[in-house]
């Protein structure tokens, strides 16, 4: 019978390999990989019978952690990034302690947490953005609508959250991953093919999956409506959802410059609102080559709830040398 591929995860603490020192050690970790609107996460588990990890080898607060590698040995694997730890923390008891800590990819630092508000004056979104993330020292990937603003107002907002309400508005998705906002647009990425077609038989032994749809808060149509200017001239766009039942329309008053941003900003609104309509949780043996941004097809055993779905969050986990992969799923 042939053997089963060792799980590993490689560690580094401020440039220090300490992956050859971990395997021993490691209780629980977790890496959180994000689509849209929240920083990519890692989370540790090791045992400290000794106290090593209390004592200099524990790591601080802002101490910056790098995952080179999740996976298996001699076998596939991927980075998970650059993250900072947030607040270590250690408990347990006599020949029995742990410590644990939690590091994020979205660096904590005070600025990012204060709410402002400012005007934007004749620019784009991708202007804005680069502004933006420029403060924070965030550099910016992937590929940005063209939007153009005569004005455009951040309204008591964190600039990260300003960012998020911005890409949902116009058709992307965004998070942080390694010191970067990476953003990619809502079509092409809900147009792609699955990579992998799961079936119930696929699933990690003791698990379950759970799948739902809803009609309420969903919505067939979205009609944007403004009045612009001092001449009140009105701009009106109308978008239809086909695949969601007649129901309720979607109103949005908001600024627009035209008839086509008002088109695009009614179709960003309808997605986002029925982004949710039909949602999937699986937990799989694990495998690193399954992240957020991939479509996901549920075959047939899930009976009703087959069918491609967009990987929203892609969890890793290994605890004590088992290895699983939890998805979040939303229909496409």
């Amino acid at each position: 019978m042939a053997a089963f591929p060792e799980p590993f995860v490689s560690l580094l603490v401020n440039g220090v390999d300490v992956g050859s020192e971990l395997a021993p050690y490691l209780i629980d970790f977790a890496w959180t990989d994000n689509l849209h609107g929240k920083a990519d996460e890692i989370a540790v588990t090791l045992r400290d019978d000794t106290g090593l990890w209390r004592g200099a080898w524990r790591p601080e607060q802002g101490d910056i952690v790098t995952v080179p590698a999740i996976g298996y040995r001699g076998g596939a694997f991927v980075p998970a990034g650059l993250f900072q730890v947030d607040i270590p923390s250690a408990s347990g008891s006599r020949g029995n302690d742990t410590l644990k800590f939690r590091a994020i990819s979205a660096f904590p630092e005070t600025t990012q947490r204060t709410l402002k508000s400012k005007g934007h004056e004749n620019t784009t979104l991708e202007k804005i953005i680069q502004d933006v993330g420029g403060r924070h020292g965030l550099t910016i990937k992937g590929a940005i609508e063209a939007v153009n603003f005569v004005y455009k107002r951040q309204r008591r907002e964190r600039d990260l959250e300003f960012i998020k309400r911005l890409a949902e508005d116009f058709g992307h998705f965004v998070s942080i991953k390694d010191g970067a906002l990476v953003f990619f647009k809502r079509e092409d990425i809900e147009s792609q093919g699955p990579v992998r077609t799961l079936e119930i038989s696929d699933l990690a032994a003791g698990t379950r999956w759970s799948a739902k749809e809803k009609t309420d808060k969903t919505y067939s149509k979205a009609r944007v409506r403004y009045l612009k200017g001092e001449n009140k001239r009105l701009i009106t766009q109308e978008v239809q959802d086909l695949s969601a039942p007649a129901g309720d329309t979607l109103e949005i008053d908001e600024r627009v410059e035209d008839e086509d941003q008002a088109k695009k900003l009614a179709k960003s609104r309808l997605a986002k609102a029925n982004e949710d309509r039909r949602t999937a949780r699986v937990t799989v043996i694990g495998d690193p080559l399954l992240i957020a941004g991939q479509v996901i097809a549920l075959g047939s055993s899930f009976g009703k709830y087959a069918g491609n779905y967009l990987t929203h969050v892609s969890k890793h986990r290994q605890k004590r040398a088992n290895y699983t992969t939890a998805l979040e799923l939303k229909g496409v």
